[in-house]
């Protein structure tokens, strides 16, 4: 396992207040002001202030908003979720989903673009970027000649000369290289 179950979105039963039976099909948009389980059908989309969960053999036809959603069944439209999405085994989302925190199971289908709200100044990676930035130094402007504000020649040809020179040496290392490497291979072939 690759996560801690924390990472899961937690669903307290009894904050759950609106249920949408099995047997139970919706159209229009669904909106509750607390948390919704669905069992059966939506067709139009839900908005919910807390937790949907989304059963083995619910079904959402349409956009769905809310604070976290585990999904079970089938969702085809897009999801924006402020903090948390689960995907379980059985679930499949069609659709594009916009959260702060996903968490996707492998045996679950998502079919779509995800987009993960995070603030990039608080993300570990700019950071990181940040401080390498700051540490590497800028180089130092080249050398003007005294008769016109353009570099001088001579730097040109020196930097050049010195390119040169690396590039024979390293091409006569690798050809010594390759030549201990020949005589290797005869001394294993002779034995």
């Amino acid at each position: 396992m690759f996560f801690k179950d924390d990472n899961k979105v937690k669903v307290n039963q009894t904050s759950i207040s609106t249920f949408v039976g099995a047997d139970t099909k919706i159209e229009g948009t669904l909106i509750t002001r607390s948390s919704v389980r669905i069992d059966g059908a939506v067709v139009g989309g839900v908005v919910a202030d807390g937790t949907v969960v989304l059963s083995q053999s619910g079904q959402i036809d349409g956009n769905i908003i809310a604070e976290n959603i585990v999904v079970a069944g089938v969702v085809d439209g897009n999801i924006t979720i402020k903090d948390k999405t689960n995907i379980e085994p059985t679930g499949e989302v069609y659709g594009d989903i916009n959260t702060s925190k996903i968490l996707i199971d492998e045996q679950s289908v998502f079919q779509g673009k995800c987009n993960m709200n995070i603030d990039r100044s608080k993300s570990k990676k700019s950071k990181l970027k940040l401080r390498e930035n700051t540490a590497v130094k800028s180089p130092a402007p080249a050398e003007k000649n005294e008769k016109s504000d353009k570099p001088d020649k001579t730097e040109k040809v020196d930097k050049t000369e010195k390119t040169e020179k690396k590039t024979a040496t390293e091409d006569k290392k690798a050809e010594d290289t390759s030549k201990k490497d020949d005589k290797a291979l005869k001394v294993e072939t002779l034995e």
